[in-house]
């Protein structure tokens, strides 16, 4: 597949603090669960797959179309190092659900570090 797919998908990615869980909740509704495929490499998440092309109605056009089909991909970068071996996934309802366990031998950064900065506008 292509990396540079017709659409990617809405994601939320949250640190469970509690479970020590990276939880990615993707919206793919629509999307054939047969296509999902869903893998790590480095410190980056792919989820990949297909939602069915919309079916024209014949002698009808398009006054709006807002939802995207065919082939999607979408990377994410993951904050933290993951313990591979534990992770799960599932697709219900049209969100695909996947919780990577935290690693418990590598870093994890406790806050985050606001930087206070002024922007300046550059005239050309």
């Amino acid at each position: 597949m292509d990396w540079m797919c017709g659409w990617q998908p809405n994601v939320d990615v949250v640190i469970d603090e509690g479970s020590r869980t990276l939880v990615v909740r993707a919206e793919l509704a629509g999307a054939d669960s047969e296509s999902l495929r869903v893998f790590l490499d480095g410190r980056r998440l792919f989820i990949s797959g297909r939602r069915a092309k919309t079916a024209r109605l014949r002698g009808g056009s398009f006054v709006q179309k807002e939802i995207a089909d065919g082939d999607f991909m979408k990377s994410i970068r993951l904050p933290v190092a993951i313990a591979h071996a534990e992770i799960t996934a599932s697709y219900e309802d049209g969100l695909l659900t996947i919780a990577l366990p935290i690693s418990a031998d590598e870093y994890m950064p406790a806050s985050r570090t606001e930087i206070r900065m002024i922007v300046k506008r550059v005239s050309a």
